[in-house]
């Protein structure tokens, strides 16, 4: 079970899981139990899921937000959230609505005890009922992208307001399908909330807008990229060739009023929304690969980094 306790910093979590681990050993002597800070679980996730029973994981909660929502859910079963930082809970709870992770505040007299026995005996108990809980939540709730129906399409170097964008989505309404439009940004592609139904959703963004690291985050949302073909090679684009994203390709003269052929943008949406049903996901290495990890040191139980 992987719990993730959390903190303003990660400092204040990062001791108390400490004591819990020190104080479960002693008392509950099989259950193999290990606490270690977020990145370096996430770096070996397969080792700790493989050794131990138990993970505390301790770190900030500033770590929630929309664009790591999956990721989190991917490995955390349930998040306590320290006191000093109860006020933020409304907020971090709203982000991880649509994800089975159990999200809570940590009780004030497990987390300020200094009778450490007591307090992990009332924690394990805790756990016990909310993996019962996260168990129940996992069986009613859909993780995958195939359970919105939606395509989301990403608009590189269109202007949102120009005579190309304009055509694209007459056309897309022409086939009878249902077009939200908004500006490309990370955070707001995973916090999308429409007022009404639709069928195809519109992020227009540019080059400087995408970077290496939020590509494993970006492909889980986009299905398709629809660009501008420039005079200057853009690597850019092979990032999505390898993720295995639709790509289509729009010359010079469709953005200067050339009419888009209705087949064509057929033939892309058929692509499109084969890949988007399909269940699999692509890892690429390159993106996503796990960083060294990082070795832990601590002095007289009070101070703890890394390096």
């Amino acid at each position: 079970m992987f719990v993730y306790i959390c903190c303003s910093g990660g400092m204040s979590s990062s001791l108390f899981c400490i004591k819990m681990v020190t104080a479960l050993e002693a008392t509950y002597p099989a259950l193999k139990v290990r606490s270690a800070h977020l990145d370096t679980v996430m770096a070996r996730e397969t080792i700790y899921r493989e050794k131990y029973d138990l993970i505390l994981i301790y770190g900030g909660i500033e770590i929630i937000r929309p664009e790591n929502a999956f990721d989190l859910n991917q490995l955390i079963d349930v998040i306590l959230i320290a006191p000093q930082v109860a006020y933020l809970l409304p907020l971090k709870q709203e982000i991880l609505k649509d994800y089975p992770i159990i999200i809570k505040l940590i009780d004030k007299k497990i987390f300020g005890t200094v009778a450490g026995a007591q307090a992990a005996g009332d924690l394990l108990d805790e756990l016990v009922a909310l993996d019962l809980e996260r168990s129940y939540l996992s069986a009613t709730l859909i993780e995958t992208k195939i359970a919105d129906k939606n395509i989301e399409l990403l608009l590189n170097g269109l202007d949102r307001k120009g005579d190309c964008a304009k055509q694209l989505i007459q056309s897309f309404e022409e086939m009878g399908l249902r077009v939200v439009q908004e500006k490309y940004g990370l955070d707001t592609l995973y916090q999308f909330h429409p007022k009404a139904d639709y069928d195809i959703r519109l992020l227009f963004g540019y080059n400087h807008m995408l970077a290496a690291e939020d590509m494993g985050k970006l492909s889980r949302r986009i299905d398709g990229l629809i660009y501008l073909e420039s005079p200057l090679e853009n690597p850019k684009i092979n990032w999505f060739q390898d993720y295995q994203i639709p790509l289509f390709k729009l010359s010079r003269d469709s953005n200067y009023g050339q009419a888009v052929e209705l087949s064509d943008i057929q033939d892309f949406l058929l692509t499109v929304a084969q890949r988007s049903e399909a269940i699999s996901e692509t890892y690429v290495a390159k993106f996503e690969a796990a960083p060294p990890e990082k070795r832990r040191h601590h002095f007289l139980g009070i101070l703890s980094w890394e390096t």
